[in-house]
């Protein structure tokens, strides 16, 4: 179901030159300050999606009955996916009807600095394929939070260290070229994570921006990665996500840089050490009788040994 609202003119030629793509799903408490940030962009008038993935809560009546409330200069429309198709499968349809050369990403309980897309758009000139910034974290209630900010691997510009990563930069910080879908195609694994199969793709071509100030306030306690689950089902989960986002990363690599055998074994060897934590968290037994001969793994234990002997001996 699509339900387009308050369109109007959003630039001079075809396209808009920015498409500014929120993704929401069962964040009503949020969502409402999250759409008045996009509405509020400070910026030449621009095209903007609100898609929802089916919530089951009032995120999309809110998202709704805030734009009907619009009278700015954007293009503005609302959309609910049905059923719900999940983030990639999601994305992916937003980005079947995005008109923007470039697309700003944003979730539906974040919130965007108003000059955000003006501030991105000095660096498109440069023509990157992805183009990333610093950001704030706050938590559910809004507050600042000083909290040490993740490893962000492309920022050390090494193709090795960013193919074997599980951690690029925060998607929530995101902006891409279209040549990020169109010329590599839609993400085709499921359950990967997006930023870590486009930030992969720009940093192959070489074509990575990073806006050294602060253009999103990122809210710490509310996504899907923070929802109750115990630490077994956590594990698992990431760990296939994880290999989802190895695979997309080798058949990117496969395709298009083929003979960047380096880096295809990277992504290999990583991906096996996913399967392997997957089977000491599955089937512990099968796992001894699968890894328990790699000097690595034997070094792992004794390690582990020693440093539980270690731990004993100091509480004696």
């Amino acid at each position: 179901m699509d339900d387009e609202m308050n369109a109007v003119p959003c630039t001079t030629g075809r396209n808009p030159a920015v498409t500014f793509a929120m993704f929401t799903f069962n964040q009503a408490p949020y969502v409402r300050e999250a759409v008045l940030a996009a509405l509020g962009q400070d910026c030449e008038p621009i095209e903007i999606i609100l898609s929802d993935d089916c919530s089951s809560d009032d995120t999309f009546a809110i998202m709704q009955e805030t734009v009907a409330a619009y009278r700015g200069p954007h293009r503005v429309m609302v959309r609910q996916e049905r059923p719900n198709r999940g983030l990639i499968g999601h994305i992916n349809a937003v980005l079947g009807i995005a008109g923007g050369e470039y697309i700003v990403l944003a979730a539906g309980d974040d919130l965007s600095r108003t000059d955000r897309v003006a501030v991105l758009m000095q660096e498109m000139a440069a023509r990157p394929l992805l183009i990333h910034s610093g950001f704030d974290f706050m938590d559910e209630a809004g507050r600042p939070l000083a909290m040490k900010k993740p490893y962000e691997a492309l920022l050390t510009g090494d193709l090795m260290t960013i193919a074997a990563a599980r951690a690029l930069y925060v998607g929530a910080t995101g902006c891409w070229h279209r040549d990020l879908f169109e010329k590599y195609g839609l993400i085709e694994a499921a359950g990967a994570y997006e930023d870590l199969v486009m930030g992969y793709r720009a940093a192959l071509a070489g074509r990575v921006a990073y806006v050294n100030r602060s253009l999103v306030r990122y809210r710490i306690g509310t996504g899907i990665t923070t929802r109750p689950e115990d630490a077994r089902a956590k594990v698992l989960r990431t760990c296939r996500a994880t290999i989802a986002s190895f695979e997309q990363r080798l058949a990117d690599t496969r395709r298009f840089f083929p003979a960047r055998g380096d880096l295809i074994a990277r992504i290999e060897k990583e991906r096996l050490r996913e399967e392997a934590v997957i089977a000491w968290y599955s089937d512990r037994p099968a796992f001894l009788r699968r890894y328990a001969w790699r000097v690595s793994v034997q070094t792992y234990f004794v390690g582990a040994a020693l440093a539980r002997m270690r731990q004993r001996f100091a509480a004696d």
